[in-house]
């Protein structure tokens, strides 16, 4: 017949237990924090980008201004998107995009495109020399979009841990969102 163990004979069982299973709650919640944060900031993405557009697109006209003077210049979106981004710092880890595209006999074209923040984000939609739109999506003759694409990255806490892995995790996210000009063709940027 097995012996049982004696109450003095079972001391510290749950704190070893406890022990053992820390790192691994531990992990568990970071991980959470990270999942949490990563589905905020993208949420906030197509926040910013769906509002920047719906603002841009209620515009008659923009001038080609990156300082606000009179409220109608490019660069009161640029501010809107970093108001709508609040509290992540945009500026400085990511980027705003905004790009006119218009059909005005030739085919689909960039009629302007202006950017704020890092250099080194890169429209997918294209520049002057070369359009790319997203897939289904067309422009016909006499029409024209405003798309603003904006691009984050995210440094998460669990995976930008030196001890985890050697290279930097960060996570890079981007969100796009197309507008048709509710009363111009805002085509050209005036002066």
């Amino acid at each position: 017949m097995k012996k049982l163990l004696s109450p003095r004979g079972r001391r510290g069982v749950a704190a070893v237990e406890f022990a053992l299973l820390m790192p691994v709650l531990i992990l568990l919640l970071v991980g959470m924090v990270d999942i949490t944060g990563y589905v905020s900031t993208v949420l906030k993405l197509e926040r910013v980008s769906s509002g920047t557009a719906d603002i841009g697109a209620q515009y008659d006209k923009l001038r080609d201004s990156m300082t606000v003077v009179k409220g109608d210049e490019v660069g009161m979106l640029f501010l809107a998107a970093e108001q709508l981004a609040k509290p992540l710092d945009l500026p400085q880890y990511g980027a705003v995009i905004i790009t006119c595209i218009g059909d005005q006999g030739s085919g689909p074209a960039v009629m302007w495109q202006r950017r704020s923040g890092r250099i080194d984000a890169v429209s997918r939609i294209g520049s002057g020399g070369g359009l790319t739109l997203p897939p289904g999506f067309s422009v016909r003759y006499g029409e024209n979009v405003l798309i603003v694409e904006v691009f984050y990255t995210l440094h998460p806490y669990l995976f930008s841990v030196g001890w985890l892995s050697p290279t930097d995790q960060s996570v890079d996210i981007r969100s796009v969102a197309i507008y048709r000009p509710r009363w111009g063709t805002l085509t050209t940027l005036s002066q």
